[in-house]
């Protein structure tokens, strides 16, 4: 069985055994005999050799993120994080702005896949950090126990 691709660039961007009867004829003309093992996206080389495209590795998915109670919020948080956070809170308006909101009566659940979240996370985790509460080698693994949201 014959094999056509329309080439474009040295990239096969169609391929088929009967052009003329699958394409309007102005781009059937510009098919041109390839190898029965080319198919679309394959390239040609400067020698005129075919290659198929290198696998595209997706990348990794985001983890899945849970949503938790304002009580099990803090408690992802160790004891002596979450006292030094509340001894931080009257100095730093940050602290206090995202501790405020976790504590308001009207949530419900705190979305730990939300940016903004996260964000406080990050924040309150470098103030953790600067008062020697968290050593900085730490972050990164109190920072996924925490938005795992799983308690210990």
């Amino acid at each position: 069985m014959a094999n056509y691709a329309r080439i474009v660039n040295g990239v096969a961007v169609d391929v088929s055994a009967t052009p003329e009867s699958d394409f309007h004829p102005a781009i059937a003309a510009e098919f041109q005999s390839v190898p029965d093992t080319v198919r679309a996206g394959w390239k040609r080389n400067a020698q005129g050799e075919w290659s198929a495209p290198s696998a595209v590795t997706p990348p990794a998915p985001a983890p899945d993120r849970p949503q938790v109670g304002p009580t099990t919020f803090k408690i992802l948080w160790s004891s002596p994080e979450r006292l030094k956070l509340k001894e931080l809170r009257p100095s730093d308006p940050v602290i206090d702005d995202f501790f405020d909101i976790i504590e308001d009566t009207r949530m419900e659940y705190i979305d730990l896949a939300l940016s903004s979240t996260q964000d406080g996370i990050d924040y309150c985790l470098q103030q953790l950090i600067t008062t020697g509460v968290v050593a900085e080698a730490d972050m990164l693994t109190r920072r996924e126990e925490i938005l795992s949201g799983t308690m210990k």
